[in-house]
């Protein structure tokens, strides 16, 4: 299970974790104008993509090998590079603000400064769907890690069987 979140969590990040849209009314009769760009975890200022795909890396791994020689402790290591992940995509979501003005300094030309400012107000940052299947699968290698690690120190302090001594 955690392998294949692991691989999962590979995929995400490259797939868009935010997306900036200017919505302006009114420029020409009356119509309503869209722009959207969108940015995955490597590109831009987000960029903290690197380091989810690090802990991917990490994590797929331990779940492999964890699960061929059923070390519950192995899978346990898992979590370590889950709660990683978590981190960097909290800190992704920390710079949606940089995602916007990476779209307005990104322009062929430079904008007047007035211009700048009126369209910084009508741009609008959020996060995409990478971003959320990146944080799902963060959460499930964190928790099956954590399942994983609580079970096999179970088992392990359980008493050992001892034979029965014998008779005199």
């Amino acid at each position: 299970m955690v392998a294949g979140a692991a691989f999962l969590l590979l995929v995400s990040a490259v797939l868009p974790w935010v997306k900036v849209t200017l919505q302006a009314e009114g420029l020409s009769s009356g119509a309503a104008h869209s722009l959207d760009r969108s940015y995955n975890g490597f590109e831009g200022t987000v960029g903290w993509g690197y380091l989810t795909l690090l802990c991917a890396l990490a994590a797929g791994p331990l779940g492999v090998v964890g699960a061929v020689l059923r070390n519950g402790r192995l899978v346990g290591a898992a979590a370590i590079p889950g709660m990683l992940g978590l981190a960097s995509l909290g800190l992704a979501a920390t710079r949606l603000d940089s995602a916007k003005s990476a779209v307005l300094n990104g322009q062929p030309r430079a904008l007047p400064p007035v211009v700048h400012v009126l369209l910084e107000k009508q741009l609008h940052a959020s996060l995409d769907f990478g971003w959320f299947l990146a944080l799902l699968m963060s959460l499930v290698i964190t928790g099956v890690g954590v399942a994983a690690f609580v079970a096999a120190a179970g088992r392990s302090s359980a008493p050992v069987p001892q034979p029965p001594l014998p008779r005199q």
